[in-house]
């Protein structure tokens, strides 16, 4: 015989229900809703490393989007009833249709039809049907089924009167429910008919069926099915390949808001259900106080017992038999946080989601991709790191000249590419000379990456082959120069010297199309980097050299055009590009660009319409590198402040041309002398419509410059420098014997 055990899915009671039915009851089978293509995996359920919250994974390994998870947590009836046959030493096996069927069906060209309605059904009917749970908890007058099912049943006393009660509850729910359900519910439990007969056949006298409490009724008589009918309707159904394999979950991923459906609310509040089912509002309460208390907020031991009360007050005046998480968070909000939510807001995650993750053996294999991603991971010294789960709270530092983080960095840019944000690289100080520096920003390792692991392992078998199929994919599909630039240097970061190749003779063929001077020019600064990172990296970048050759002429060529008659937005945009250009030409540090780029700057500064922000910059950057004097820079700052010049073009010029630095004003009078004049003789209001951009200007320089600007200001036009009168060549030779180890 057999007897069905109507669970809910994730329930705590329901989990402690089963449990002590299956002891009363001493079964020598069970059988278990979990599809039968999943057997192989449950060997592992015995194992000490296998922590919960995991889930069993089965896939398609020809088609790895086909993919199904199945959670388990300590507070699942399944997780339980496996634990429980393992105990005892008696069978348990999974009796649902394979996932080898699913995967077909879903993917067979007709949808399967979820409800099959006659001509204007009954409002309510479709609404029971749809959600039955939430129609029933409606009517006894709660928000959402989760509460009302934990009320109802998670917390009765009596078992048997229980499962009795479920049975009965769902049999007249699918009275009318059968003819509409979904081809695939049908299949399932026709398949799930089949098992227990087969059990039955095999000898097994006392066999407990674990389900779902929907299926119960269709599992419970089984003469009302025939089972010529059952195999009928099995016989000729297509299938796939399938494997199955566990990995690591977490509460997060447990929960409704992940967008897990048979998820639940309160992970965390459930696991205290289960393990503390006679003290878990008291215990919860506790854990309030001690988690502000670490927020360094006002909690107490009377805080506590005040909570308690009210919370058991609230679920009295409810009619409620016993105090829910509902009732202890309105408690919680009125004590502790006395009517202001936010100090809950801080912990709200670990109180009702929770920050559990599981644990899954090192010996439990995956795909091949997942397999090579953790020999990688050891590899690179970044083992203990990602068996924690937990992040570091400073970054990581990474010296590429070691090769443990070299091959650390390969590895995370073949995450970054494969989409698995786990680590976020950090910008480096510009005190640490040298590019061979990287910091790191480590997040909480959380099932996502997995998953995200496993559906990449459709573009290769390892890391390297895996990044390089998929970022070859992503740049067939690039039309924008910026963004397959910002592609390259993430493939010469990440090692793959095959899509050097491809991704080069794409970038050459986008900049040929390219007209936009604005897009040339911001791909000076990524190409310049991707040879300094050919260095570093130990790679071969030199592939990029002929398509720098390429863009940096036409960019010159077109920069001095291209700075004409723009409106002030572009013009900052342009700005911004103008530097990092300079930037990447100096890094280059090859004389034919340099005269190239100068001469574009020239352009720039003299062209007629050029917008004064840019001529102002492009005059600073010539003076710098002393393409000009400081007498011709007097020149172009005394033509930008004349008085046929707009005074707002004038501030912008001045704005660009003291960029970076207020030294330049403090060291040369003659610039100084014309600033000044020209501020003098500014009218009032043309002085207040200046002063937004000159206030801009000189808040950029450092408060030292300010300060001596200021002091200059007051002087008589002189700058004050300490100089040094006398020469003490006693003090000098003492500088001689460190100046001769330093030279050799």
């Amino acid at each position: 015989m057999h007897k069905i055990f109507g669970i809910r899915h994730h329930g705590p009671g329901s989990a402690q229900r089963l449990l002590r039915a299956l002891e009363q009851w001493q079964p020598d089978c069970v059988l278990i809703e979990l599809p039968e293509d999943c057997q192989s995996a449950l060997k592992w359920i015995s194992h000490a490393e296998l922590e919960v919250p995991v889930a069993l994974l089965l896939y398609n390994p020809q088609h790895l989007q086909q993919a199904s998870f199945l959670p388990f947590a300590v507070f699942s009836p399944e997780w339980q009833a496996l634990h429980y046959a393992h105990r005892v030493g008696i069978p348990a096996r999974p009796m649902d249709l394979p996932m080898a069927h699913t995967f077909a069906l879903r993917d067979s060209a007709s949808n399967l039809p979820q409800l099959q309605l006659g001509e204007a059904p009954d409002p309510e009917l479709v609404q029971m049907l749809r959600d039955p749970m939430h129609y029933l908890a409606t009517l006894a007058g709660y928000d959402d089924s989760e509460r009302w099912w934990e009320h109802t049943f998670e917390t009765y006393s009596d078992d048997n009167a229980v499962f009795d009660a479920i049975l009965e509850m769902m049999t007249a729910l699918r009275q009318e429910g059968l003819r509409m359900e979904s081809t695939e519910t049908l299949l399932r439990e026709a398949f799930m008919r089949k098992t227990i007969r087969q059990a039955e056949k095999e000898g097994f006298q006392k066999i407990a069926v674990v389900c779902g409490a929907w299926h119960s009724p269709a599992l419970h008589a089984l003469n009302l099915y025939p089972a010529k009918n059952d195999n009928a309707l099995l016989r000729g159904l297509k299938k796939v390949k399938t494997r199955c394999t566990w990995v690591p979950w977490s509460y997060d991923r447990l929960a409704f808001q992940s967008g897990y459906a048979a998820g639940v609310l309160s992970p965390a509040w459930y696991e205290l259900l289960f393990l503390h089912p006679e003290e878990q509002g008291v215990r919860w309460l506790i854990r309030v106080a001690q988690l502000l208390r670490q927020k360094h907020l006002d909690a107490s031991a009377a805080h506590v017992q005040e909570a308690v009360r009210l919370a058991d007050a609230l679920a009295a005046l409810r009619n409620r038999s016993t105090t829910g998480i509902g009732e202890l968070e309105e408690a919680a909000l009125a004590v502790f946080g006395q009517g202001d939510a936010a100090p809950l807001q801080l912990i709200q995650q670990e109180l009702v989601i929770g920050k559990i993750r599981g644990n899954v053996p090192a010996q439990v294999s995956g795909i091949p991709l997942q397999e090579d991603f953790e020999a990688c991971i050891k590899s690179a010294g970044l083992n203990k790191l990602y068996r924690s789960g937990s992040a570091e709270e400073e970054p990581k530092k990474l010296d590429l000249r070691t090769p443990s983080n070299l091959k650390a960095s390969h590895l995370l840019h073949r995450l970054q590419i494969l989409g698995i944000a786990w680590a976020s690289p950090v910008p480096v100080s510009d005190k640490v000379k040298g590019s061979f520096h990287e910091l790191w920003r480590f997040v909480d390792w959380t099932p996502e990456f997995i998953i995200r692991l496993i559906e990449m392992g459709m573009w290769g078998n390892t890391l390297e082959e895996a990044s390089l199929h998929y970022i070859l994919h992503l740049v067939q599909q690039e039309d924008n120069l910026s963004l397959l630039l910002q592609r390259f240097g993430e493939v010469l970061k990440a090692d793959l010297p095959l899509a050097v190749g491809p991704m080069t003779k794409r970038l050459q063929e986008l900049g040929a199309q390219t007209r936009d001077v604005m897009g040339l020019l911001e791909a000076l600064a990524p190409l310049a980097n991707i040879l300094r990172y050919g260095n570093t990296r130990q790679t071969d970048a030199l592939a990029v050299r002929e398509l720098l050759d390429q863009l940096l002429p036409r960019v010159c060529i077109g920069l001095p055009a291209a700075c004409r008659q723009l409106d002030e937005e572009p013009a900052r945009e342009f700005f911004r590009l103008v530097l990092e250009g300079n930037r990447a030409v100096a890094l280059l540090n090859e004389k034919e660009a340099s005269n190239l780029w100068n001469e574009a700057l020239v352009g720039v500064m003299l062209g007629n319409g050029s917008h004064p922000l840019l001529a102002g910059i492009a005059t600073r950057i010539l003076l710098d590198k002393k393409m000009l004097d400081p007498e011709q820079a007097g020149t172009e700052l005394s033509a930008a402040l004349s008085r046929a010049a707009e005074v707002n073009d004038a501030a912008l010029w001045l704005e660009g041309f003291l960029h970076g630095s207020g030294q330049l004003l403090l060291h040369t009078p003659a610039l100084w002398g014309l600033l000044n004049e020209w501020l003098g003789t500014l009218a009032y209001e043309v002085f207040r419509e200046a002063l937004p951009v000159l206030r801009r200007t000189f808040s950029k320089f450092t408060p030292p410059e300010r300060q001596e600007i200021l002091n200059f200001a007051k002087g008589d036009g002189v700058a004050k420098k300490t100089v040094q009168s006398t020469f003490d060549p006693q003090r000098a030779q003492l500088v001689n014997p460190i100046l001769q180890q330093l030279l050799g």
